[in-house]
């Protein structure tokens, strides 16, 4: 099981749309895919059409009032001639109160929580991914810790690097202090549009001291498009340029993270 945490500490960079996109693609190929919100705005759970405060959800995972199987969702998309599943672990608000919650009980660790929640899951699931909120919260945190692999997306504006700094010293720490297998997969340009400025900022990005991840998420209104009709970009509009980048992505992630051969296969 490979867990990738989907981390920025800016807003708006497309965390949540790479995480349901990435998540569909590697699901087409026939890996069990699993993602987790940690994001108390929870528009990850809401576009699998999964909010709901009469359940038990990511808040209490961290605070250890259920099970993973006690929180549980799943999404199911059909389409002609097939049919893919994704499970889900929602979030909603009350990760607000959760975090706070966590961080005041000294008596438990804190930093492992996610990570022992899942340990019983790695032979379910082929990928695990993670949308973290743009906080370095006691979720985020905990998503570190469960996580292998770290992707970090940046959008092209003129601060594309606002926060990266501090987001790579916080990995570091992390695996100096509670995850050694933690390594960053690779910074993710989205929202690219072919302007003089966007190529500028992506070369500002190329001579920084980090891996950039080679597929690059192009611009286009089909992203907002899909997420309003709560659908992957590769069912709204598969032949759009977001939904073929998430495409490339995908194989760029099972290639560099040493992902086997998918054994769970769509239906057909």
């Amino acid at each position: 099981m490979k867990t990738i945490a989907i981390i920025n500490l800016k807003g708006g960079v497309g965390k949540s749309v790479t995480t349901v996109n990435l998540a569909e693609r590697l699901a087409a190929r026939g890996y069990s895919v699993l993602v987790g919100d940690l994001d108390k705005q929870a528009n990850t759970t809401k576009f699998f059409h999964l909010l709901d405060y009469d359940r038990p959800s990511m808040s209490d995972i961290l605070k250890e009032t259920a099970g993973i199987h006690d929180i549980l969702g799943r999404c199911v998309f059909k389409t002609p001639g097939s049919t893919l599943t994704i499970d889900v672990l929602p979030a909603n608000m009350t990760l607000l109160a959760a975090n706070r919650e966590v961080l005041l009980d000294m008596l438990h660790p804190q930093q492992n929580r996610l990570r022992a929640a899942l340990q019983p899951l790695r032979t379910l699931y082929d990928a695990v991914l993670l949308d973290c909120p743009p906080d370095l919260d006691i979720g985020s945190i905990n998503a570190l810790c469960a996580a292998d692999r770290v992707i970090v997306p940046v959008d092209c504006d003129e601060w594309a690097s606002d926060g990266l700094d501090v987001m790579l010293e916080q990995i570091r720490a992390v695996r100096d202090g509670f995850n050694p297998e933690l390594r960053l997969l690779g910074v993710l340009i989205t929202k690219y549009l072919r302007t003089n400025h966007n190529a500028r900022v992506a070369k500002e990005l190329a001579r920084r001291d980090v891996p950039l991840l080679t597929t690059v998420i192009r611009q286009t209104v089909k992203v907002k498009e899909s997420i309003a009709a709560h659908k992957p970009l590769a069912l709204y509009d598969a032949g759009c340029t977001a939904a073929q980048d998430y495409d490339a992505l995908a194989d760029e992630v099972i290639l560099k993270t040493g992902m086997p051969a998918a054994q769970h296969k769509e239906e057909n």
